[in-house]
């Protein structure tokens, strides 16, 4: 027992009548068929990860985080991992520490986003391409082998999904890396640079690209179930600064809200 001054009792009811409004920033569940036995025609849940991206220190985390996990796991009756998206490693180390419950302990799965090293490996790209893809946006890198392996990693990727990546990665790229890239794609294999990474480079048109930075941020914000206001629709498809659009496709992947992209 701690040391402690007083005892006292409270109310026993652990729901409340007024309760906080909490929201994990992206739940992925892990389902599997139901066997014989189980006699229910829905998917059973055997897995549910919870995403948090984090970028900054926020002491009031070590206490909601658990909420989700419990509140969760009551809902899907299932085991659930709680990982955490940190820019820094020494952020990460912040969050890392197993969360004290008293009577047990929730341990956050912490990953520091600079530890991320650029893939170089082809046969790697095309295993793991979204992997490949979050460790360039991540640390951009002019090396022509991470920049092949790039090229490797969108191909691997259902055409559905590979507009948005292209569009995400390639906000976070130098132009000297944008233009070996394109290099790369032009020599090697020019459909895919036509139908694949399509409207940054196509026939070079600047209208091509920003429509593409606008299209990446509103898809990114979109996936993560972040709503997106009238007036800041408004002023993201407003936009043609390109460098401006750049910067808000590196923010959608981490703000809580998109008036939070023009902070």
């Amino acid at each position: 027992m701690p040391e402690h001054t007083r005892v006292r009792c409270d109310a026993a009811e652990a729901t409340r009548t007024a309760p906080t409004y909490l929201n994990s920033d992206s739940l992925v569940v892990c389902e599997r068929p139901p066997l014989p036995h189980e006699r229910q025609d829905e998917p059973v849940p055997v897995l549910a990860i919870i995403t948090e991206p984090q970028n900054k220190w926020d002491p009031h985390k070590p206490y909601s985080w658990p909420c989700y996990v419990a509140n969760i796991r009551h809902r899907l009756k299932c085991p659930i991992a709680l990982l955490v998206l940190t820019p820094t490693t020494a952020l990460a180390r912040r969050y890392s520490p197993p969360i004290d419950l008293g009577c047990g302990e929730i341990r956050p799965l912490v990953l520091a986003l600079d530890t991320l090293a650029p893939v170089t490996d082809r046969s790697v790209a095309a295993a793991h391409p979204v992997l490949t893809i979050l460790a360039l946006a991540s640390n951009p890198t002019d090396d022509k082998d991470a920049l092949e392996a790039l090229t490797v990693a969108l191909k691997s990727l259902d055409t559905s999904a590979s507009s948005l990546y292209s569009d995400y990665v390639l906000a976070a790229l130098s132009a000297t890396a944008l233009s070996s890239l394109e290099e790369i794609m032009t020599v090697r294999d020019y459909e895919f640079r036509t139908e694949l990474i399509g409207r940054p480079f196509r026939e070079g048109r600047t209208e091509g690209r920003i429509e593409g930075r606008i299209e990446a941020i509103l898809g990114v914000l979109d996936s993560r179930g972040i709503a997106v206001s009238d007036e800041a629709r408004e002023r993201i498809t407003g936009s043609s600064d390109l460098g401006e659009l750049d910067r808000w496709v590196r923010r959608a992947a981490k703000v809580d809200s998109a008036e939070d992209l023009f902070a």
